[in-house]
């Protein structure tokens, strides 16, 4: 397991001579001190919360706060993904292990990359990140809402910290191709991003353009890290249940939710009898201190087929579930959870789109897709299992 590295009373001893440093570089959402002064920025970001960031020299020195920015940085720069990145968020070892595990092995200096906490939880402070003496942080808007709260991003405004957000789980299909262009900016792969952001925007549109001229569109339960999770997790109006509203089903979170996400019950998921069921999987690291209700789905860089499926038979152990009709029909289906969290969610849109209206998109082939994604963007090798379906002559 890795050791993380975390940041000690030393930060605190830097943290006034890392403020005065960038205390002339702060930057608010109307202007920057390039722009008041008259000289033209050497590069300007207009991130997703609509903020214009103003740099005068192109960033060295890049802090991911949330680690599974990975994800893109990877796809960005491939031959060197973790170029001037000076610390992440912890959340890529919990959330993505098996992902994790495949870039050491492809890059194992990401291993010295230092590691930060979470600063949605509040465990990291100003002054830890100063530390770094970071020329931009990256965070997310799930940072951003608990920043505004707590005070964080006060105190990083007073300290002159230069700050970009990006989302690829609120609104993942407005964001996504606005978060990469973020990261490329900020990371110095604009054309990379921009050839992304072009590969992206054809499959989507492609997708949703198809799914939009159906009619039969079947209600479907979108289930969120099945079995990780009291029974049953889901969302409304957003993250992977945007995906099904996009790839031709009717999300029934969106009308049984009052909030972005939460939970139904065993009994309401009977009574709704959803007509597909989409569960999310994994790899997570184990937590002693939550044990899980079921074993979760098992998916991801380290799955196997046989494990897969075993695992996604289990959830119709949940009490009451034998009586639901959609695994009797063959569908009941799980996707890779972190998905959810990076821009590979274009290829849970196109699976997404395969399993909830398979006629209309019997051309479309997201497993293979996703393996030659790896051949032309990724910096290592596809392995594992991303998608399974419970087989109905199993039961």
């Amino acid at each position: 397991m890795r050791l993380f590295k975390k940041i000690t009373a030393v930060a605190v001893a830097i943290a006034a001579s890392g403020a005065a440093l960038t205390a002339c570089s702060n930057t608010s959402d109307t202007a920057t001190d390039a722009a008041a002064s008259g000289s033209a920025a050497a590069l300007t970001v207009t991130d997703v919360a609509g903020r214009t960031v103003e740099f005068d020299k192109q960033p060295e020195r890049v802090l991911l706060g949330e680690g599974r920015a990975m994800f893109a940085a990877s796809i960005l720069n491939k031959e060197n993904p973790g170029e001037h990145i000076v610390a992440l968020g912890e959340d890529l070892h919990q959330g993505a292990p098996s992902f994790e595990a495949k870039l050491f092995e492809a890059h194992p200096e990401i291993k010295d990359i230092p590691v930060i906490g979470h600063i949605a939880k509040g465990n990291v402070s100003v002054e830890n990140l100063l530390a770094f003496t970071p020329d931009v942080v990256v965070m997310t808007l799930d940072h951003k809402k608990a920043a505004e709260q707590n005070g964080f991003l006060a105190k990083m405004d007073q300290a002159g910290m230069k700050y970009v957000f990006t989302d690829f789980r609120q609104k993942p299909l407005e964001n996504t191709i606005k978060s990469v262009e973020v990261l490329g900016a900020v990371l110095g792969e604009r054309d990379k991003a921009k050839e992304f952001s072009e590969f992206y925007t054809k499959k989507r549109d492609d997708i949703i353009a198809r799914a939009e001229k159906l009619d039969n569109k079947p209600r479907t339960l979108l289930w969120r890290a099945a079995g990780l999770k009291d029974c049953c997790s889901t969302v409304k109006n957003s993250n992977l249940g945007d995906l099904v509203n996009a790839a031709g089903g009717i999300n029934i979170g969106d009308t049984l939710l009052d909030t972005e996400s939460g939970d139904l019950t065993a009994e309401k998921v009977i009574a709704e009898q959803p007509e597909k069921i989409i569960a999310t999987g994994g790899a997570w690291a184990k937590d002693p201190k939550k044990p899980e209700v079921l074993p979760h789905v098992e998916l991801g860089y380290t799955a196997t087929d046989e494990v897969a499926e075993r695992t996604l038979e289990g959830l119709l152990k949940t009490p009451g579930f034998s009586t639901l009709e959609a695994p009797k029909k063959g569908d009941l289906h799980a996707v890779f959870h972190q998905f959810y969290d990076s821009p590979y969610n274009i290829f849970a849109l196109e699976q997404f789109a395969q399993w909830l209206q398979p006629e209309e998109f019997k051309d479309l082939d997201a497993v293979k897709d996703f393996q030659e994604f790896h051949k032309k963007w990724m910096p290592f090798e596809f392995s594992g299992v991303f998608f399974v379906t419970d087989k109905v002559e199993a039961k």
